[in-house]
């Protein structure tokens, strides 16, 4: 069994070829060579929803799974052979955990041969097996056509009624998998994109399900209606058959008359950056959303009973904390509204040159870190960590530090700035992580060296963030949001032996320059910009080595380091001077200066040395050594 893939190459030629389903699903796990779903992922929140205007749309490679398909001389499709798989995909993804918990509702079913993640990484591909009732498939097309209509109509509502998505139904022509209503019939020639899934559900044991082929096909306009709100009407219309009558004060008639209560004095919204659900009343549209806390919920409660609806506080907090409540994320809002705004101007190396330094490359190295910033509010799963470098602002007190870190982020998204993480709190520190935007690591001074080399040297690079939220039953996995920045009022703050890589420290040379209120809009349409247009959000080896060599001067100087420089000087001729181990060196010291010198700090003295640029080295069969001449 074969299934046949369709693509339009740079000439506009139709071109067909044929994969076998365990090569094809070999090829969704692995990302294509030029990135060109990742980049399509990337861009669709920028994009409308039918997704055509994007550029590489016309020569995207479609895969047809029902049959197997050749070319004839009019570059129409025909069928070779029918593969008895019908393709379902599902969109408008309500389930909880979504697009893996719509693969593992479907997999369920023993007729599933696959469940795969689509193109726009927001829908799901399902592809089932099915047989005529004598255990065989049509030879002929139009036979095909027959009973692959009718095998929709038999299979379609056994799946609809275990996921909580909808069904979308595209027509004989390539189509968009998330695209607008799609009203055509299912047909052999129904399409989805290729597409990229790490961790596709496969079942090469999958059995058919048998279809009765003298059923009477349909014309099917499927829905793509919310499955909860099809399976309501579905009992409305039982229960008008059967003449029922629902009692005034049932419990349905009372949440359903609660919900419509609330709805029609609140907008509901659930924030899923926060993870709390905010509510704006309708004739109080100044108020602005708040988050509905205990007290609020109450008071909803006692309006609702209030209107003589019986219902509990626990049922207004299932309606609130349900998937009824639509989604809302505030930082994709606010990008959108600057996505393609961007003027021109270089706004971000502007902001960076408000901050006085004596440092060349401060502007430089901040618009990499704001790229980084903002790249990691868009939550891509690609990334393999997170912007793992934090400016670090240097100078005595009243130098506006802290206001200028405030100010990165624009009024509407202030709540996403924090500056009192409590480091020990490590459960505390993913959540904030998770939650908020910015975070400035104020007072870093206070910080000791074993939290900057452990705990902190780990943390700012994680792309995820592991936890069991509050009240939560289990360990979940979140999205990195927060980009770390730091301010200190002493300079010897730095203490990794082995490179202070992870900051960007910048001296002051006085007072930030807060008297102009910067062009939100504009700054982050410039990052995003640049990002589109394939711009680094990081650091490379280049730039890092650069980085580590300005922060030589806010290291914290250890006496085992005054006194290396106290007794040893360094040299390039080797005849100068002797090849040494850093024990060796550790030893002449510790001989010259007594007990002062502790054994703990052996490791620690080494990894100084083996970091400093201007050491000559050199490795020997038992070790590395360095060339120093004794003074």
């Amino acid at each position: 069994m074969k299934v046949t893939i369709v693509h339009t190459n740079n000439k506009k030629q139709l071109l067909v070829s044929t994969k076998t389903m365990e090569k094809l699903m070999e090829r969704f796990a692995r990302d294509d060579s030029k990135l060109t779903i990742t980049h399509f992922r990337e861009s669709i929140p920028y994009l409308s929803n039918n997704y055509e205007g994007y550029k590489d749309m016309p020569k995207w490679m479609h895969i047809y799974p029902a049959a197997e398909f050749a070319k004839d001389e009019n570059n129409n499709l025909k069928m070779k052979a029918c593969n008895g798989i019908l393709l379902l995909k599902f969109g408008n993804i309500t389930d909880v955990d979504g697009v893996e918990g719509v693969k593992r509702s479907v997999a369920i079913l023993p007729s599933t041969l696959a469940a795969i993640t689509g193109a726009d990484g927001k829908t799901v591909i399902v592809l089932i097996k099915f047989q005529g009732e004598n255990d065989s498939l049509p030879t002929s097309e139009a036979d095909a056509e027959h009973l692959y209509r009718i095998a929709y109509q038999q299979i379609f509502p056994v799946y609809q009624a275990i996921v909580k998505a909808s069904i979308l139904v595209d027509g004989p022509k390539p189509s968009i998998e998330a695209g607008s209503t799609l009203s055509q019939e299912p047909s052999i020639h129904n399409s989805f994109m290729m597409t990229l899934d790490a961790e596709p559900y496969f079942n090469s044991k999958a059995v058919a399900m048998k279809i009765d082929s003298h059923a009477r096909s349909q014309n099917l306009t499927p829905s793509t209606g919310n499955n909860q709100q099809m399976i309501a009407d579905s009992e409305t219309a039982e229960a008008k058959n059967d003449n029922k009558k629902e009692d005034k004060n049932s419990v349905r008639s009372n949440i359903v008359s609660m919900m419509k209560l609330l709805e029609s004095r609140y907008d509901f919204r659930y924030n899923t950056v926060m993870k709390y659900v905010e509510y704006l009343p309708k004739d109080k549209g100044w108020y602005g959303y708040r988050p509905v806390e205990p007290r609020v919920q109450k008071r909803m409660t006692l309006e609702v009973q209030l209107a003589d609806i019986r219902v509990s506080i626990k049922d207004v907090r299932n309606f609130l904390e349900s998937d009824y409540i639509k989604n809302y994320n505030p930082i994709e809002e606010y990008l959108f509204q600057c996505y393609d705004k961007w003027d021109g101007k270089d706004h971000i190396r502007a902001l960076a040159r408000t901050v006085p330094t004596a440092n060349p490359h401060w502007a430089d190295w901040f618009y990499t870190w704001f790229l980084g910033m903002v790249d990691q509010w868009r939550g891509y799963s690609h990334r393999q960590y997170g912007n793992s470098v934090a400016p670090l602002l240097i100078s005595k007190q009243g130098y506006n530090k802290s206001t200028f870190c405030r100010r990165l982020l624009p009024p509407e998204l202030q709540w996403g700035y924090s500056d009192n993480l409590i480091l020990s709190e490590k459960r505390q520190v993913y959540q904030a992580m998770a939650q908020f935007m910015v975070i400035n690591l104020d007072e870093f001074n206070q910080i000791s060296p074993q939290v900057q080399q452990g705990f902190l040297k780990n943390l700012i690079q994680l792309p995820t963030l592991k936890y069991k939220p509050p009240y939560g039953s289990h360990v979940m996995e979140f999205p990195r949001l927060a980009s770390f920045i730091a301010t200190s009022n002493m300079k010897d703050i730095l203490s990794d032996p082995s490179g202070n890589r992870r900051f960007i420290g910048v001296e002051l040379t006085g007072p930030i320059d807060v008297s102009v209120r910067p062009n939100y809009q504009q700054l982050f349409a410039q990052a995003l910009s640049a990002l589109n247009n394939g711009e680094k959000s990081y650091f490379d080896a280049q730039q890092v080595k650069l980085i580590m060599k300005s922060n030589s001067q806010f290291e914290i100087i250890q006496p085992i380091d005054q006194y290396f420089l106290l007794y040893f000087e360094l040299v390039d001729n080797e005849k100068e001077g002797d090849y040494l181990t850093a024990a060796e060196i550790f030893d002449y010291l510790k001989k010259q200066i007594g007990s002062s010198i502790k054994v703990n700090s052996l490791m620690g003295f080494g990894r100084k040395l083996a970091n400093m640029s201007e050491l000559k080295h050199k490795r020997f069969a038992d070790g590395m050594k360095y060339l120093v001449k004794k003074k």
